[in-house]
């Protein structure tokens, strides 16, 4: 090979590899092949607009300048710019209460967005439902002493009135009766979290936890101060509420999970980061990276890939007691864990990536499990925002995969 023929090899071969200060001298080549030299230079400009302007979208940075025009490379990475910067704003439609919000532009992640929102709309419109039963309810309870008496005795919720002075109860209907026989300690823990109702007037409201040996009691309390029989009295109109934040309960830990790996998803991740960062506490944050996922869900199959996501998510969860596990991509975790500083952390996740990478599911499999990871340290004189933390972790994250990747090349070379 000529001399130019070497430096054009190794100038292509530096903009390959992502070089960013890749460099040829053109003086140093012959003149038939100065003009390829040019065209060249200006191909390795692109690739590095387009591979700068990549990576700062993959971090999330959606206000990242785009390159110029001419720059042909970057144009399907400019549309998804923007298919982003307007999902995110449809987002906080709906977050803001616009469920008329759809997405038509984004494949099987638009069915799911749409799906969502449409659960959403029917949620509230269920929710708002409920609310004006319950106050069609409260409503029909402002009768007379006797009506009411005659009445409450067979309507779900427990009716009591209650002398405001001795406590003494002067009218219970059947469901009250009912959780009376049922729970001989309920109306003590009742009457211990009701107000002093001296200088009270009208009516307020009242929610009530607390034990029946290991079930856990949730009470929705109605009171309204009346006059019974010329005695001063409080009505109590109690919903058990119990089953229902339950479903609540099970619907924000569904909406806080990954449903595949259990592991937190990334907003409450990003969530819980932010609120770290604010109350200056100290932790370590890793940001760990599966290394040939994509590999073994096409070779392979996705359930093959689907159990290694959830090997991985196990291990990392074995990382401490009270480490968050966070699933933030398709193979990318995030891992916050208090009061670790760096050596502490790196000791550990060199401890499991070795437990994974020798993992008894692969040991009969044509393939391996093996993870990539970066860690940055934070203490309470933190001054970088979550982005910058993230993205420097991310970075971490890559230098050690390319890393492992050279020593991998080096020993087959061997």
């Amino acid at each position: 090979m000529s001399v130019t023929s070497d430096l054009l090899y190794a100038y292509l071969r530096e903009i390959f590899y992502g070089f960013a200060d890749a460099k040829l001298d053109i003086d140093k080549l012959e003149d038939d092949y100065k003009l390829l030299a040019q065209g060249l230079m200006y191909f390795a400009q692109c690739v590095f607009e387009h591979n700068d302007y990549a990576k700062a979208l993959a971090k999330g940075d959606l206000s990242v300048k785009p390159p110029p025009p001419e720059n042909e490379l970057a144009a399907p990475i400019k549309s998804l710019q923007a298919s982003l910067k307007h999902l995110t704003w449809q987002s906080k439609q709906v977050a803001a209460g616009d469920y008329k919000q759809r997405v038509d532009y984004m494949g099987e992640f638009a069915d799911g967005f749409n799906t969502m929102v449409e659960q959403l709309s029917d949620r509230q419109q269920k929710l708002e439902d409920e609310i004006l039963v319950s106050q069609q309810h409260s409503t029909a309870l402002e009768q007379s002493n006797l009506l009411l008496s005659r009445l409450t005795q067979h309507i779900p919720q427990q009716i009591f009135v209650v002398d405001v002075v001795t406590r003494e109860i002067l009218l219970t209907n059947n469901m009250a009766k009912t959780e009376m026989d049922n729970d001989p300690g309920y109306i003590d823990v009742l009457f211990s979290q009701l107000p002093d109702h001296d200088g009270l007037s009208g009516s307020y409201h009242l929610e009530i936890e607390y034990k029946l040996e290991h079930l856990e009691r949730h009470l929705s309390v109605n009171a309204y101060l009346i006059e019974w029989n010329m005695t001063n009295a409080v009505a109590l109109v109690i919903d058990d509420v119990s089953e229902e934040k339950k479903r609540r309960k099970e619907l924000e830990d569904h909406a806080y999970h990954d449903s595949l790996t259990n592991a937190y998803n990334r907003f409450y991740g990003i969530l819980n980061l932010n609120e770290w960062l604010s109350e200056k506490k100290r932790f370590a944050l890793v940001f760990a990276d599966l290394d040939h996922l994509k590999f073994i869900n096409d070779r392979f199959g996705h359930s093959e890939g689907d159990h290694y996501l959830v090997t991985v998510a196990k291990r990392l969860r074995e990382f401490s007691g009270n480490t968050m596990v966070c699933r933030v991509g398709g193979d990318e975790f995030m891992l916050i864990v208090p009061d670790f500083d760096f050596d502490m952390a790196h000791e550990r996740m060199r401890e499991i990536s070795s437990a994974i990478e020798h993992d008894e599911y692969v040991s009969n499999k044509d393939y391996e499990y093996s993870l990539s990871f970066g860690i940055v340290a934070v203490d309470e004189d933190n001054e970088y925002p979550s982005s910058m933390i993230l993205s420097m972790a991310d970075e971490r994250m890559y230098v050690h995969k390319r890393a492992r990747k050279k020593e991998r090349q080096a020993l087959a070379q061997t």
